[in-house]
C-alpha cells in the first residue's frame, strides 16, 4: 500500500533536526526519499497550517508545531523538574539529563550542560538507545520484563567500544540497576564520558529519569547520587507531576 499523506508529512517533517533547522526543497527529498514533485506538495500543505514556515534559505519548524510540542504531559513534567534541575546544576556544575523511555530509546526533555569536562551527545528532542546510557537502564529497570524484552529486540546499535554488546549483558545490569536503584555508563554513549542516573518515581512508577554526566576521569560518581536522588524525589513531590495521570498511563503505553 502507498504511504498516505500523513506518512508522508511526518516524513518531512523527520529531516529536520537541531543539526539541521533550515533545510531547502532538494535537501528534503533526498533525505526522504520522495520525489521533489511530492515533497513540494506536502511542504504546501505544512506551510499552509502553519507546520512549516518558508525562509529564504528554505524551511524550517513552524510556530504552530512549538505549540503543539507544549501540549503532552512531558511537558509539564519538564516544566515542573526545571526548578530542581537548576538547583542541583548550580550545586555539581555538570551536565545534567531528564529523559523518558519510547520504545528502545531514550528521549531526552531537558539538559542543561557544563561549561566543562566531556560533551554530551545528547539533544532536547533527540533520541538515544537505552542501553546506552544511565537514564535509559534505570528506566529499562523499571518499566516491567515485556517492556524491557521489546525494548532490547531489534538492531544492535552501539556507539562506542564500551557500550554493552548483547540484550543478555543489559539484562545482567539491569539486576543490579534494581537492587541499587540508579544506573551508571561509563563510557557507552559518548567515548571519555560518564553519567549516575536515577528514576523519577510516581506512585511506584518511573516516569522519568535524571543523571548527571561527568568526566569519566573524575572518578565513580558516587558523591552526586545524594543529590541526584534529591533532585529526583522533588521533580516526582511535584504537584504537576503527581496529579498527572496521563504522564504514567503514557509512559506505560508507548515505552
Amino acid at each position: 500500500m502507498a504511504p498516505s499523506i500523513l506518512w508522508k508529512a511526518f516524513d518531512v517533517l523527520g529531516t529536520f533536526s537541531h543539526r539541521h533547522r533550515v533545510l531547502t526543497l532538494a535537501q528534503i527529498a533526498r533525505h526522504t526519499g520522495l520525489p521533489k514533485s511530492t515533497v513540494h506538495r506536502v511542504l504546501a500543505m505544512l506551510t499552509e497550517t502553519g507546520a512549516v514556515e518558508q525562509t529564504e534559505a528554505g524551511y524550517r519548524v513552524g510556530l504552530r508545531m512549538f505549540a503543539l510540542g507544549a501540549l503532552p504531559p512531558e511537558a509539564a513534567l519538564r516544566e515542573a523538574a526545571l526548578v530542581h534541575l537548576e538547583k542541583l546544576h548550580r550545586y555539581t556544575s555538570q551536565t545534567l539529563h531528564l529523559a523518558v523511555l519510547r520504545g528502545g530509546d531514550v528521549v531526552y526533555l531537558e539538559k542543561l550542560p557544563s561549561r566543562y569536562g566531556v560533551p554530551s551527545p545528547a539533544l532536547v528532542g533527540d533520541r538515544l538507545p537505552a542501553y546506552c546510557t544511565a537514564v535509559g537502564k534505570v528506566l529499562l529497570a523499571h518499566c516491567g520484563d515485556a517492556v524491557t524484552a521489546a525494548a532490547l529486540t531489534g538492531p544492535w546499535r552501539p556507539r562506542t567500544a564500551k557500550s554493552l554488546a548483547s540484550a543478555e549483558q543489559v539484562l545482567r545490569q539491569l539486576e543490579s540497576v534494581r537492587a541499587d536503584g540508579l544506573a551508571v555508563d561509563r563510557e557507552e554513549a559518548a567515548e571519555g564520558l560518564a553519567c549516575v542516573a536515577v528514576p523519577v518515581l510516581v506512585r511506584g512508577r518511573a516516569v522519568a529519569a535524571v543523571s548527571v554526566a561527568f568526566p569519566a576521569s573524575a572518578g565513580s560518581g558516587q558523591v552526586l547520587v545524594s543529590p541526584l536522588r534529591q533532585a529526583a524525589a522533588a521533580i516526582a513531590r511535584s504537584p504537576a507531576v503527581m496529579h498527572t495521570d496521563d504522564l504514567v498511563a503514557g509512559r506505560r503505553e508507548h515505552s
